[in-house]
């Protein structure tokens, strides 16, 4: 069960002034009645009770009209940390490049750490091909953390934030220093951040449990095995 924490109004605001500052990508799910599938924005601004939402190029323009009033819940991923508010719509902008939403500042703002389990930062970089859907060449990013459950990293430039999305699954193929496997895994895409720079990506991803996976349970092992070899080294310490 997920447990989430209420924020007071100026930790809100806080958190909010730093989705807007990192040009944060939200998740947004209309209630079912108005809209049938979730919809992916960055949140690009911040202005009398208004956030400004431009909407992700999906290749095709998005039948916003019905959206107008519409209730939804929002998500994003804010300093490894799922956030969730829920709001409604004020306004849609059809036809701008990108399109646009523009959602009512919400009055309650929660927190909950998606990171069930502790992970382990690696010493050195760590590279990380990642397979994005589409015809898209694998992108090299650098680990930034693992566990059990999954794996952050980091990517410099634009180029996989614009070709991955939140709910995306996709393969990533990495190999550890202290083991001999090269794993190969799916894994679903939970969350982005864009540093204050732009220039770099964080993305979370968890990975996708699959019956007879036994690279899952190779790096589970791995990663288990190294965790409990360095707390008895701290121990000796």
């Amino acid at each position: 069960m997920l447990v989430t924490l209420d924020l007071t109004a100026r930790q809100a605001t806080r958190i909010l002034a730093q989705a807007v500052s990192l040009r944060a990508t939200l998740e947004i799910e209309p209630r079912p009645e108005t809209h049938s599938a979730l919809v992916w924005g960055r949140v690009v601004d911040r202005q009398d009770g208004q956030l400004f939402v431009d909407l992700h190029d999906s290749g095709h323009e998005l039948a916003l009209r019905g959206l107008y009033g519409a209730m939804c819940d929002v998500r994003t991923i804010l300093g490894g940390q799922l956030c969730l508010f829920s709001t409604h719509v004020l306004d849609v902008v059809d036809h701008a490049v990108p399109q646009r939403l523009v959602l009512a500042v919400p009055e309650l703002v929660q927190v909950a750490n998606r990171r069930r389990f502790a992970r382990k930062q690696p010493h050195e970089p760590i590279p990380v091909r990642v397979q994005v859907p589409g015809p898209h060449p694998p992108f090299l990013a650098t680990l930034c953390n693992i566990g059990l459950r999954g794996l952050a990293c980091r990517a410099a430039g634009r180029e996989l934030d614009d070709a991955l999305f939140i709910g995306d699954e996709v393969e990533l193929e990495f190999t550890l220093p202290w083991t001999t496997d090269i794993f190969r895994l799916p894994a679903c895409t939970c969350g982005k951040t864009r540093n204050g720079d732009d220039q770099t990506l964080a993305v979370g991803f968890e990975f996708v449990l699959r019956e007879s996976e036994p690279a899952l349970a190779r790096l589970r092992a791995a990663v288990t095995d190294e965790t409990a070899r360095l707390t008895e080294m701290d121990g000796d310490a």
